[in-house]
């Protein structure tokens, strides 16, 4: 073999070996205010979604519904002409026929307004509560989409560096095999693992565009914004322990406030229910002109006898007790249905931070000294080529499990900030009421 040939083989040999000590931390350097970012692109998507108007128009509505509660119904006003002879149609000629004007207005029984009011308090309060469970989630959607991105881009640029050296060391083994010094069967394994980069690549910048489009949906963007690379935090999330989770979330979710909400409303529909025994008032009032005889006034008051109707009354307050019993163990199964997925996300952070620990303290370490020693003894002739190409892409396949689960770990932030409805991410609204226009 030729020096060049040979000096030109060992140095690529060198440079992959150098470099592959990057592959741990593939993005320390430098790291972009990625909090910046995500809270940008969180506060863009709370702003124009369009699902966020349509929520705020809801509680508006419901906010209005308050202040019809304790109006009273619409008075009515009947005009008419009674006891007109047909003989011959006169208005004067009997004393009877005369020109009416009658008015009428109804007026509710004892607390059934107040009671009216009360449920469309409670009503309000469960769409304003809906309206911030939305945004706490919505905001986790984002930051699910935004670190599934930063996952990916990390494994990309690993694997972009892996394809560039193996290009360069598949360039080396070519020329060795030229002047007779190498074997065709590492050339052809070397050209191999560069294909298989690349369809690994191109995998990946698939479930790129796939989250690129979901994070531009989200924030009301066209699908194909370019979205520029976004590095994984270097620390790992560190949220408080999950029994305080849980009870920050019984305490504060607006999921478990929507709940709480419904109750209440359910609880005032069946006090209407209740006061359905109650009969509602009639106030009426007339005045008749007569074109050849005094004038008549008059005034009465009438009333419903609803306790006539035993039967309607019993079933009305059957349902509206059912109703309050369903609302009260939906407000259960909120609750258990938040344990139950924080849980569940916690477990999945855990998991996340501590394989995460494992491959950048232990793994990764090992996977690195054995690169090592296989490039050193590949260099002396001690192994064979396809032994020393494997140490090399099982390093780079660490590596790509640890950026994985830094990665998943901040999206299993996400889950548990959807599932406790706390804001948990940065940039997430502590509220949604500075969000529904007044």
């Amino acid at each position: 073999m030729c020096p060049a040939a040979e000096k030109e083989f060992h140095d690529a040999l060198v440079a992959l070996l150098h470099d592959r000590r990057l592959l741990c931390h593939p993005l320390r350097a430098e790291e972009p205010d990625w909090s910046v970012r995500l809270s940008e692109a969180i506060t863009r998507a709370v702003t124009q979604n369009p699902e966020i108007a349509n929520r705020e128009s809801g509680i508006e509505a419901a906010r209005h519904r308050v202040g019809q509660a304790l109006a009273l119904p619409d008075p009515e006003v009947e005009v008419g002409i009674a006891d007109v002879p047909t003989s011959d149609f006169s208005f004067s000629r009997d004393n009877f026929t005369m020109e009416k004007v009658t008015a009428w207005q109804k007026i509710p029984a004892a607390g059934k307004r107040p009671a009216l009011k009360r449920a469309a308090e409670a009503e309000l309060e469960g769409a304003a509560a809906m309206h911030a469970d939305h945004i706490v989630r919505l905001a986790a959607q984002v930051a699910d989409a935004f670190f599934t991105i930063a996952g990916v881009d990390a494994r990309l640029a690993i694997l972009e560096r892996s394809r560039e050296r193996l290009r360069r060391v598949a360039a080396s083994a070519t020329e060795r095999y030229r002047v007779g010094k190498g074997a065709q069967p590492d050339v052809l394994r070397a050209n191999l693992e560069i294909t298989a980069v690349d369809e690994r690549l191109a995998g990946l910048a698939g479930d790129r565009r796939m989250a690129t489009a979901k994070l531009n949906a989200l924030q009301a963007l066209p699908a194909d914004t370019a979205v520029a690379p976004i590095p994984i935090p270097e620390a790992d999330p560190t949220p408080p322990e999950s029994g305080d989770v849980l009870r920050q979330a019984f305490d504060r979710s607006p999921g478990v406030t929507a709940a709480k909400a419904d109750v209440r409303m359910a609880e005032e529909q069946r006090t209407l229910a209740l006061l359905e025994k109650r009969p509602d008032f009639t106030a009426k009032g007339y005045y008749a002109f007569r074109v050849d005889f005094d004038d008549f006034v008059g005034a009465s008051v009438s009333l419903n006898l609803p306790f006539f109707q035993p039967k309607r009354l019993r079933e009305k307050e059957a349902e509206r007790d059912a109703q309050l019993s369903g609302a009260r163990a939906n407000l259960e199964m909120v609750k258990n249905q938040i344990q139950g997925e924080v849980e569940e996300a916690y477990a999945d952070l855990g998991r996340s931070v501590e394989q995460a620990g494992l491959y950048r303290g232990s793994i990764l370490p090992q996977a690195e000294t054995n690169y090592q020693a296989a490039g050193e003894a590949y260099a002396v002739g001690q192994i064979d080529f396809l032994t020393y190409i494997r140490s090399a892409l099982d390093l780079d396949a660490y590596a790509g499990e640890l950026a994985a689960r830094r990665a998943e770990a901040w999206r299993a932030l996400a889950a548990l900030q959807k599932a406790s409805g706390l804001p948990l991410i940065e940039g997430t609204p502590t509220t949604g009421e500075e969000h529904v226009q007044k």
